[in-house]
């Protein structure tokens, strides 16, 4: 009886020893929400985030991509670029909110094509796409928004 609890008790602290943890060394990046899907001149748009980082060392940069969606090409500005987030207390888990105002980030085009009649610039239907780093350069996957319209 003696070795059958004993054998139930190493049992139980391998188990307990091999579980895996909640988090992965690589950072994880999840879209939680979007305040708007349509900005226009003078306004700004806010995306947050959850992130999980196991060691909890996320660097303070939120790389971002913006991809003009739009069928005419035309000389864009601004496609990549890293915004600032605020130093975070060492913890796994946490919540990332940017906020981007229209004429530094969310404008495209720089002369986008005009169309109609009288002629109007044609809006920027953008695509933003975030990744997380941590300060062991571990990557997180890319998030990926729906269609982002810029009136202009």
């Amino acid at each position: 009886m003696r070795i059958l609890i004993l054998y139930i008790a190493l049992v139980l602290l391998v188990a307990t020893a091999c579980s895996k943890d909640k988090f992965n060394t690589k950072p994880s990046l999840k879209l939680k929400s979007i305040s708007s899907y349509t900005a226009g001149p003078s306004g700004s748009i806010t995306f947050q985030f959850d992130f999980t980082d196991k060691e909890g060392d996320i660097s303070n940069l939120l790389n971002v991509r913006k991809l003009r969606m739009n069928r005419r090409a035309t000389t864009t500005l601004r496609d990549s670029f890293a915004l600032a987030v605020p130093d975070f207390p060492k913890k796994p888990i946490g919540i990332i909110k940017v906020t981007m105002d229209y004429q530094n980030y969310l404008v495209s085009a720089v002369n986008p094509p005009a169309a109609g009649n009288p002629p109007r610039p044609e809006n920027d239907t953008l695509v933003f796409k975030f990744s997380l780093k941590d300060k062991a350069n571990n990557v997180s996957d890319t998030v990926t928004t729906e269609r982002i319209v810029i009136l202009r």
